[in-house]
């Protein structure tokens, strides 16, 4: 008898169990690396990877050949990236969305797993993690008829749950307000907001997508990410024309921020016109509760559970606009900014005099101390 349909049984019951560890761990992602004499298995918690399995070498091709079941792939293509997704029923209940991300290497091929936050574990603005002064100008900002916000940061700072929970705030304040997203890809599903997941390399672009929502009676409408030149004028242009825009991208603060809107080739005048407000944020693991940071089975052994939102907010003065259309260089920028907004190290040094974190996770976050 032959023992094939076993093997397929093990490793799809193995699959299973790691997902469902994972929901359950509150992992954001799974790492499944080929080691040669074993493939890894890790969890990303609270932004840290942790060894959590090593499988041995004779599943690991099936492991990720059940991955690519799962998310739509080619199995028998194991010379190329691949990317798909699929829904996960959790043993805890509900459903949560997964993307699968398949790469080839010299030991064979990894595995990438992200599930992402669905609905009902969407957070508030007020649960971020912002003071209540950051909060209240993010929620004046945000209910103006037009302008532009933007969340700044490195990947996995936070930026897409900040721009979710200010869709939220949106829809529960104003229920008369048209709101459209363009995510790439849609990371966290939002009830009564119009999501839509655009094609970078394809026809469905951000800016195609923008040209045409912009007809459509759209009062807010969230960009997932401005990459370019292209995207950062089409978004410009068009809280320029009555529309609210918020927008994330990668920079270390709102001085960088506005830097890299001159730099790509937005007039000075454009930039104040438009920008209300620039949100630069990271996320500091919160040192834990139950054992104050000696480390339990509460919070893995690690001393942290749990993160927060760290954030410098900086609206757009008068002073400011006046020194944007001067061109003054970032490092100047950076300083009338810091008058009025204290710095990402300045606030994070104050959650770890406050017990709440700790000067080894600001210096590994933010790299000074």
């Amino acid at each position: 008898m032959s023992s094939i349909p076993r093997i397929v049984d093990d490793v799809v019951q193995m699959v299973d169990d790691l997902l469902q560890r994972a929901v359950e761990q509150n992992a954001s992602d799974i790492h499944f690396e080929p080691d040669g004499s074993q493939m890894i298995v890790r969890f990303r918690l609270d932004g840290v990877l942790h060894d959590v399995d090593s499988l041995p070498p004779a599943v690991a091709t099936n492991i990720i050949a059940r991955l690519k079941v799962l998310g739509g792939l080619l199995t028998y293509r194991i010379d190329i990236p691949q990317e798909g997704s699929f829904v996960l029923q959790c043993r805890r209940g509900g459903r949560m969305d997964v993307r699968v991300a398949t790469f080839p290497t010299i030991r064979g091929e990894r595995a990438t797993v992200r599930l992402l936050m669905t609905v009902g574990e969407l957070s508030r603005l007020s649960d971020l993690g912002f003071s209540t002064k950051d909060v209240q100008t993010l929620r004046h900002a945000s209910s103006k008829p037009s302008g532009l916000i933007l969340v700044t940061g490195p990947a996995g700072s936070g930026k897409s749950t900040t721009m979710c929970a200010l869709a939220r705030h949106l829809i529960e304040s104003d229920s008369g307000r048209s709101i459209v997203s363009l995510e790439d890809p849609v990371e966290q599903r939002v009830q009564r907001l119009a999501q839509i997941q655009v094609q970078p390399h394809g026809e469905l672009n951000y800016v195609v997508a923008m040209r045409s929502l912009l007809r459509q009676d759209v009062q807010t409408l969230l960009v997932g990410e401005i990459r370019d030149a292209e995207t950062a004028h089409i978004v410009i242009e068009a809280s320029l024309t009555g529309h609210m825009l918020m927008s994330t991208m990668h920079s270390g603060d709102p001085a960088e921020a506005v830097t890299r809107l001159l730099e790509m080739g937005i007039a000075p005048y454009q930039v104040v016109s438009a920008l209300s407000v620039v949100v630069s944020q990271r996320l500091l693991r919160l040192s834990c509760g139950k054992c104050l940071g000696e480390g339990c089975p509460e919070c893995r052994r690690t001393g942290y559970c749990g993160r927060t939102a760290c954030g410098q907010v900086a609206t757009v003065s008068e002073e400011l606009r006046e020194a944007i259309l001067r061109q003054i260089p970032a490092s100047q920028l950076r300083e009338l900014i810091s008058k009025t907004s204290p710095s990402l190290l300045e606030q994070a040094r104050e959650l770890a005099e406050d017990g709440r974190t700790t000067r080894e996770e600001v210096l590994r976050v933010l790299g000074a101390i």
